[in-house]
């Protein structure tokens, strides 16, 4: 499992383009999102910034994910992959921990250079440092909750990616199907009416839905099987 990790890794850091990509994504979500919404975050209103990080968290696994199996069919390196003496399984969840931790990291990222351009924009305002600018349900919601929901994007779209051939048919299917999983979230976000009671129901459901994904693996898939598919 860890190799495999270790093995996505190796091959992300020679992808220039890719880490580029990452980082636009971390001046935008932490520099020019807080810089645009600047008067509304100020007036103290984090739900701002909070779906936008819920919004990034399932996108940024989908395009990666898309690329774990079905990647590796249009490859022709999955034969390889498979036949290694590893569980098909294992395989899958090292892949899918690799789609996590790089969403993670961006994300983690994205949140302290966003903490740092509004604490810049508070004090330019008010004369004034502040160390307490979101609540603990703002932090656990844009951090801890986007974990929970890059978590189960990366296990659908890997699901995805094992089952069919193409990249970018796994690509559409990851949209269509990972965007209407926020919308409850999105919905009271919007509303600014989120409760605790809400997110952790939300979380539960997603947590038990990432599990299923690796029972469903373990119970259909196997080494012939996906070779049919590729």
């Amino acid at each position: 499992m860890i190799n495999i990790l270790r093995k996505e890794l190796k091959e992300l850091s020679k992808s220039k383009e890719i880490l580029l990509y990452y980082i636009i994504i971390v001046l935008t979500l932490g520099v020019v999102i807080p810089i645009s919404s600047k008067e509304s975050i100020l007036g103290g209103n984090w739900y701002v910034m909070g779906l936008v990080f819920q919004i990034i968290a399932i996108t940024l696994p989908s395009n990666l994910t898309a690329d774990l199996f079905a990647g590796e069919k249009e490859r022709k390196t999955i034969e390889t992959l498979l036949f290694s003496p590893i569980s098909v399984t294992t395989i899958y969840v090292g892949k899918v921990l690799y789609a996590i931790l790089m969403p993670l990291i961006i994300i983690i990222f994205s949140f302290i250079t966003s903490y740092i351009t509004i604490s810049i924009m508070y004090y330019q305002r008010y004369n004034v440092i502040s160390f307490s600018l979101y609540s603990f349900i703002a932090i656990y919601t844009i951090v801890i909750n986007s974990l929970i929901i890059v978590s189960f994007a990366a296990f659908l779209g890997a699901f995805f990616s094992l089952k069919f051939k193409k990249v970018r048919e796994v690509n559409l299917i990851n949209v269509f199907v990972s965007m209407p999983i926020i919308m409850p979230l999105a919905s009271k976000l919007y509303s600014a009416r989120i409760t605790w009671s809400f997110i952790f129901k939300y979380e539960l459901v997603l947590i038990i839905l990432s599990i299923s994904f690796i029972v469903l693996v373990n119970k259909f898939f196997t080494r012939q099987t996906i070779m049919k598919n590729s």
